[in-house]
């Protein structure tokens, strides 16, 4: 016999349809050396703006645009030492997370600089002063990704800044066989390693020379995604097709405007 309308429809009262509409805005992580302008190309973002700073690095950088939009800064002081104690970054981690708990709601871009030291803070919080003990991350890769994803289910555009570090791959003594470690001469990505994997977009930035820079693009999602992923755009100050904010999110975004990105 067949189904009734209602019982074959109410088969799927268990999920969710798919039929959310499509959000503007970028949830993107920036990783680089110094002056390649991951802070600079955040804070062309949309105001009202949010920045927390853990690096004390926006000296000579938000001035350049703190007279066109409105943009908060919230300086923490996390620049552990030996006095430093476990409870001293649970302190700290309480207060950030009350902040951004706010700026999320409140902002349309936060953005986090850097997420490196974000990330040592909330280890530091967790386990204390580094140690070589076996430790367990489960809980804070937990409390760690449920803050990363906190902002998608606002509208806000949300960043997260990263520094570099020189990549070490494993050794062995010829003469002794000792297992150990030496630089491969190349660097990578600083802070939580699964962040790649939590944002949408994942950009590198570099300084080519003077007034000129790249961005090399490695996942982008969106309507336009998939044609922008993994293409690198090089653009000097001054010439037209600078690649802002505003214009890049156009290209992921293809039915808005720089006007929607201001």
């Amino acid at each position: 016999m067949a189904k009734s309308l209602k019982q074959a429809t109410s088969q799927w009262d268990r999920y969710k349809k798919a039929a959310d509409a499509i959000k503007p805005r970028l949830i993107g992580l920036s990783d680089g050396e110094p002056g390649s302008r991951k802070t600079s190309f955040w804070l062309e973002g949309p105001g009202p703006i949010v920045v927390f700073s853990f690096d004390q690095g926006l000296e000579g950088v938000v001035e350049r645009y703190q007279d066109d939009k409105d943009i908060y800064v919230k300086e923490y002081e996390w620049m552990p030492t030996e006095d430093t104690s476990q409870e001293d970054a649970q302190t700290l981690r309480t207060d950030f997370e009350a902040d951004f708990e706010h700026a999320i709601q409140h902002a349309r871009t936060v953005l986090v600089d850097k997420e490196t030291d974000l990330w040592e803070l909330y280890r530091y919080a967790e386990f204390g002063a580094p140690k070589d003990s076996p430790l367990n991350y489960p809980a804070l890769n937990q409390r760690y990704r449920r803050l990363i994803n906190m902002p998608k289910a606002t509208d806000i555009n949300f960043g997260l800044i990263d520094g570099m570090k020189d990549e070490w791959v494993p050794k062995v003594n010829k003469k002794t066989g000792a297992q150990g470690a030496a630089s491969s001469g190349a660097r990578k990505r600083q802070g939580f390693k699964e962040l790649d994997g939590l944002v949408h977009i994942v950009l590198h930035h570099t300084g080519l020379g003077p007034d000129t820079w790249a961005i090399e693009v490695g996942k982008a999602r969106g309507p336009a995604g998939f044609e922008v992923a993994g293409g690198t755009y090089d653009y000097k100050l001054g010439e037209d097709e600078f690649l802002t904010f505003g214009k890049f999110g156009t290209m992921v975004f293809p039915d808005t405007d720089e006007s929607d990105w201001q």
